[in-house]
């Protein structure tokens, strides 16, 4: 009996939750752009993609990323002086939340 396969069946929210899919948007197409550029240097496993209608009517280009990765995308941005306009978590067919990154420690 493969244990693997067995597991792959089971529905575990917690795996579910770390390779979730946050999409970030950006006000144009010169962020997307640079964003990409950036993650590519720093070997982040991206994906560039249009946006999807059902996030902007708008003409765009967009970042996918899983949520495991988001602190490092996060500190690329502010590296490179990348603004990101929205950030959700997406995937095709299911709610889309909108992605809150941490808190604030004061």
């Amino acid at each position: 009996m493969n244990v693997f396969t067995v597991d792959s069946k089971k529905s575990n929210t917690a795996t579910d939750k770390v390779s979730q899919k946050v999409l970030v948007l950006f006000s144009s197409y010169y962020f997307a752009d640079k964003a990409d550029k950036a993650l590519a240097i720093h070997g982040v496993i991206h994906q560039l993609m249009p946006v999807p209608p059902e996030l902007s009517s708008a003409c765009g280009l967009a970042i996918g990323v899983a949520e495991s990765y988001m602190e490092d995308v996060l500190k690329i941005f502010e590296e490179h002086k990348i603004t990101p306009s929205h950030m959700y978590y997406y995937e095709k067919g299911k709610e889309i939340l909108p992605y809150a990154h941490g808190s604030c420690s004061i």
